[in-house]
C-alpha cells in the first residue's frame, strides 16, 4: 500500500499525516531569529504516549509548541475538521491504530457504545457483581436505563431498607 501523505489542519507547510497514521515535518526553510537562516529536513516525528494510551506528538509553529494526539491530527486531515461535540473514534478500540479507515468523528456516548460492542468496556466485560454474585439470566436485571442489576442484590437492598424503616419507628 503506498502511503499517502496530508498536510495538518493548521499546520501547513509545517507537518503533514500519512494514510499509514505517522506524522512527519515538512522539508523547510525559516527564520531562527533576524538574520539567521535554518534549514529543516523533512522527517518522521517520534513522539511519546498519553496517560491513556494514545500516540502523541509536539508540534511547533512560531516557536510556540503544542501537544497533539496523532488520531486527531489525521481523522481532521482526512474526515475534515472536528465538528462541535465530537471526539475522534477508534472503530475497532485499538488506540495506536491511527489509520484514516479506522478513524470517524462520533459523539462520546458513540464511542462508549464501540466499547461494549467490541467487548473493551470495564462495565460490560464483568461477569459477576461487586458483592461476588455472578451475572446469569436468572439473576440479572435490566434496568429501564440498561444497566445491569444482580437480582440477589436487589432483593437483600428492598430487605434491609424494610429493616431499617422498621427500627427508626
Amino acid at each position: 500500500m503506498n502511503e499517502e501523505w496530508r498536510p495538518v489542519l493548521g499546520y501547513e507547510g509545517y507537518y503533514e499525516v500519512s494514510s499509514l497514521g505517522r506524522v512527519r515535518g515538512v522539508d523547510r526553510t525559516y527564520e531562527t531569529r533576524p538574520g539567521v537562516i535554518a534549514h529543516k529536513k523533512a522527517a518522521i516525528i517520534n513522539g511519546g504516549m498519553t496517560v491513556d494510551g494514545y500516540p502523541l506528538v509536539w508540534l511547533t509553529r512560531n516557536n510556540k509548541r503544542v501537544q497533539k494526539t496523532v488520531h486527531v491530527l489525521i481523522c481532521e486531515s482526512w474526515h475534515g475538521p472536528r465538528p462541535v461535540g465530537l471526539v475522534a473514534c477508534h472503530i475497532d478500540d485499538v488506540k495506536t491504530n491511527n489509520t484514516p479507515s479506522n478513524l470517524r468523528w462520533g459523539t462520546i456516548s458513540e464511542n462508549t457504545y464501540d466499547k461494549v460492542r467490541n467487548g473493551l468496556h470495564p462495565m460490560a466485560s464483568r461477569t459477576h457483581c461487586k458483592w461476588g454474585h455472578e451475572y446469569t439470566i436468572e439473576n440479572t436485571y435490566r434496568r429501564p436505563n440498561g444497566a445491569r442489576q444482580c437480582r440477589t442484590c436487589r432483593a437483600n437492598q428492598g430487605t434491609s431498607k424494610y429493616k431499617n424503616r422498621k427500627k427508626a419507628a
